[in-house]
């Protein structure tokens, strides 16, 4: 058999999680070593393993019916991805306990574009609902990913509110991808499959349980280059994705609100713990681009150090550079570079050449300064020198 066969035989044994795989692969050396171990093998291993988990590994080891299983998943759209696989989300790949299989409909998030999770409470306020809706359309209006969990409140509000502005969402499944869980977001569900995507670690079938979601979690913050939290009590799910973020290395943003609302006390706790403060879609939009662009900065300035001697006559390349990267850019993204030159310019500037609005340039200037193609000097922008 192929090696994604026997990952996804692994995947659809029911209590045979990530750590007990690892363990496996550890003790056998390969996913079709695990496939070949006798009864002997796995009663000598150190492995830990129950005795009904150990049975469960010799009985279902049948090709044919693997095989057929996996063709008919395919059937419904469902594609699966392991860790050794070209389409397995390498930002999966590095966390604390990855997932040793992910089950995808639709598409997954694009690597390569800043993406943000927006989570939230379930039972959320009509300040939660509307920051929600602001936040998401001025993210997706600025090409960013929304990653979220597809639940109930702000969750599904984020989610439904990008796809509207015409962006991608992806939602992160505590049941199986064949599932709509809650059955109230059956229409964002529906609109996950053909126009962004679905991913859950549990195989198809598997139903929505309460333990499963908090481990979901950790695949909604580890997909996100950050985390907002728009509205959470203080002990919620939200603050499990946020403090998950935390670990994994990703930045972590909460809206404030009253110290007397109870849905804001976990995001006020946040904040008091040195979460960013969000206190409209614009600011933090002009803070993550001005993050991103200092970065590149710091990096340009090395290099201009180096190389200050050849910066003039390579002029020319940088500017054959930019036009001919262009072609990964969006339509936005090449109508700003096309205004830009080795003359820093303002935001007026740049509004009146490309004849883009304030909000759609920012989101320009930060995936155009997250992928190395501009620079910032005071508040004013231009192309770096190669």
């Amino acid at each position: 058999m192929e090696e994604i066969l026997y990952a996804y035989w692994l995947s659809n044994l029911d209590g045979v999680g990530s750590k007990t795989v690892r363990a496996l692969l550890e003790y056998a050396g390969s996913l079709q070593d695990i496939w070949n171990l006798s009864q002997k093998d796995l009663d000598e291993a150190p492995l830990m393993l129950t005795l009904p988990v150990k049975k469960l590994i010799l009985s279902s080891r049948d090709e044919s019916a693997v095989k057929k299983s996996f063709e008919e998943m395919q059937k419904k759209g469902i594609n699966f991805y392991h860790p050794g696989h070209p389409e397995y989300p390498r930002k999966l790949k590095y966390i604390y306990d990855p997932p040793q299989g992910i089950y995808v409909k639709g598409k997954l998030p694009d690597p390569d574009v800043l993406s943000i999770a927006m989570v939230g409470a379930r039972n959320c306020s009509e300040y939660g609902k509307m920051m929600a809706r602001k936040i998401a359309t001025s993210l997706a209006g600025a090409g960013i990913q929304i990653i979220s969990g597809m639940a109930r409140g702000i969750d599904g509000i984020s989610q439904e509110t990008a796809l509207e502005a015409g962006g991608y969402t992806c939602g992160v499944l505590g049941c199986g991808v064949d599932i709509c869980y809650p059955e109230e977001n059956r229409g964002l569900y529906e609109k996950l499959v053909t126009s962004g995507g679905l991913i859950s670690e549990y195989h198809p079938g598997t139903a929505a349980r309460s333990g499963l979601f908090p481990m979901r979690n950790r695949i909604i913050s580890a997909l996100s280059d950050i985390v907002i939290v728009v509205e959470a009590r203080e002990r919620s799910g939200s603050l499990i994705t946020a403090d998950q973020a935390l670990e994994q290395g990703r930045d972590v943003y909460a809206l404030p609100g009253r110290v007397c609302d109870g849905l804001s006390q976990g995001c006020n706790r946040l904040i008091k713990q040195g979460a960013g403060i969000i206190l409209s879609a614009d600011d933090f939009l002009k803070e993550i681009a001005a993050g991103f662009r200092v970065t590149a900065s710091q990096g340009e300035a090395e290099t201009e150090k180096a190389d200050s001697e050849k910066a003039e006559t390579e002029k020319a390349g940088a500017v054959q550079l930019s036009l001919s990267a262009s072609c990964l850019l969006s339509d936005d993204e090449k109508r700003l570079l096309s205004v830009m030159d080795y003359t820093p310019k303002g935001i007026g500037e740049l509004c009146d050449g490309s004849g883009l609005d304030t909000g759609r340039i920012y989101g320009c200037l930060m995936q155009l300064s997250l992928k190395g193609y501009i620079l910032q000097k005071g508040s004013r922008y231009l192309l770096p020198h190669v």
